[in-house]
């Protein structure tokens, strides 16, 4: 399915679900919430001040973006230490018109690999097959990058198997952290995602793949390497040519968007030939915004951020993306409702919040999608899967937070977003591709994003269409390829 929603045709009531059950939630003139109340009664003070901390205001959206702004010129210009990376992919936008043939692309973001096909006519895919390949855990803690590589290579090989295939345009998303010297060129910054795979950081990756091809005697290069933002972006491209951001809010959290080249400094020193009016997709790997050096998301983060980050594999990177990604919210809401149940709001559910993972993201969208005032979802979901059988006001607290973690993940995700469409300007007319888990399958997401946006641009004219676009990852890479063909 896909959507849209727009904040010219869109009348936001992000919290409407919560007014049968809280009086009066915080608005930005008063933000330690004084006027909560459940059911006539003020709710505890532990709540109170707890939704104060999850708040996020105009004032400090303003600081979000205006620090932003600066490290993202920083990015640009590539002189200084900047905590967005700002990364040209080398994908310039062009005229899709009358892109027909066969594509071919590869997908590597976790422990699944895919290869596709994709078959296009006048832009428009008319056909896709693909096949879906695990790879052994061997190749992905420990392994070497020959057998990583070597397994992608091999799999290629079986997906072909049959067909007469030389040198077609293949695409390859590779979703790491990657330093590009060309189009199908990536060096591997750093592993994410519990990888570890040895003699792959500091290397390219389109030359390790290609070894292990030709060893397999399989006639295909790379022709374009980019991340799962950047074929978002192209994916949507390819049916609105308004798109102008590709997103990712799922298990983690990047924007990628159209920039000037003229603007990219340190591309066009190393290229001073290019086309300054040309347009490049920038991948700026933002969920890393303001890591480790914290100058304005010190005012955001909360103590459950500080132990879910202490808690993580990387801390101290990555701090936005902890507060918006799926990967992260659930740890968010379980630190959360530690602390009531320390303070007596709530009871345990039998141990379990004390378990890493004990609550899991999905509940957060299971708890914030209720409609019965009696929170007999709410309810149930706890009796469920901890044995807990919940009183009114302990269900209540528990779906206060999960609306709260979930409010803040869509206000940091719209603010990252508006301040990136403020500083390319594109806020009179801008579509926003979107894919991932969070987003698509988050009750009221959307809507909360769409009010951030209203919050953050006050009286200033914009409207921003967010778009559930799938499979950038793969299709995404395919239509790169078709694109830069």
């Amino acid at each position: 399915a896909r959507f849209t929603h727009s904040t010219a045709a869109t009348r936001i009531r992000p919290m409407e679900r919560l007014q049968h059950i809280v009086g009066h939630l915080s608005p930005e003139a008063r933000p330690h919430a004084s006027s909560f109340t459940v059911g006539g009664e003020r709710l505890p003070v532990a709540l109170r001040e707890m939704r104060r901390k999850f708040h996020l205001p105009q004032y400090k959206m303003k600081m979000v973006m205006d620090h932003l702004h600066s490290e993202m010129n920083k990015g640009l210009k590539g002189k200084e230490w900047t905590s967005v990376l700002m990364l040209p992919s080398y994908v310039i936008r062009r005229d899709i018109e009358g892109k027909s043939g066969v594509y071919y692309a590869l997908d590597l973001g976790g422990t699944n690999f895919r290869v596709l096909k994709l078959t296009l006519k006048d832009s428009k895919v008319v056909d896709t097959k693909s096949a879906k390949f695990k790879i052994p855990m061997e190749h992905v803690v420990g392994g070497t990058a020959e057998g990583l590589f070597g397994f992608i290579a091999q799999s290629v090989k079986d997906f072909i198997k049959g067909t007469s295939v030389k040198n077609p345009p293949l695409g390859f998303t590779f979703s790491f952290p990657m330093k590009k010297h060309s189009l199908n060129s990536g060096v591997l910054v750093r592993w994410t995602k519990s990888f570890n795979t040895k003699g792959v950081v500091g290397n390219d990756v389109c030359d390790l793949l290609a070894v292990e091809l030709k060893k397999r005697g399989v006639q295909m290069g790379v022709t374009a390497v980019i991340n799962d933002t950047v074929g978002t972006l192209v994916t949507e491209l390819f049916k609105d040519n308004r798109a102008t951001l590709g997103v990712i809010i799922g298990t983690g959290f990047n924007v990628a968007y159209w920039e000037k080249v003229g603007r990219i400094t340190k591309y066009m020193e190393k290229y001073p030939g290019a086309d300054k009016d040309a347009t490049m997709c920038i991948n700026m790997e933002c969920g890393n915004f303001d890591s480790p050096t914290k100058k304005v998301l010190q005012h955001i983060h909360n103590e459950w951020d500080e132990a879910v980050d202490a808690g993580s594999p990387n801390k101290g990177l990555g701090l936005t993306e902890k507060m918006v990604s799926g990967l992260y919210m659930g740890e968010i809401a379980r630190m959360a409702l530690l602390s009531l149940k320390k303070q007596k709001v709530i009871r345990g559910f039998g141990g379990k919040l004390e378990e890493k993972q004990g609550f899991p993201a999905w509940y957060l969208s299971g708890c914030v999608e209720e409609d019965d005032p009696s929170l007999s979802k709410t309810r149930g979901l706890i009796k469920k899967s901890y044995g807990v059988d919940l009183d009114i006001k302990e269900a209540t607290a528990v779906r206060l937070v999960c609306e709260w973690v979930v409010e803040r993940s869509a206000r940091v995700a719209a603010t990252i977003i508006g301040s990136i469409v403020l500083f390319a300007g594109f806020e009179w007319d801008c579509t926003v591709a979107i894919d991932g888990s969070v987003f698509e399958k988050t009750p009221g997401y959307p809507q909360l994003m769409q009010k951030a946006f209203k919050d953050l641009m006050g009286n200033q004219p914009h409207n921003i269409r967010l778009v559930l676009t799938k499979d950038g990852s793969g299709i995404g890479a395919g239509l790169s390829a078709a694109l830069m063909s």
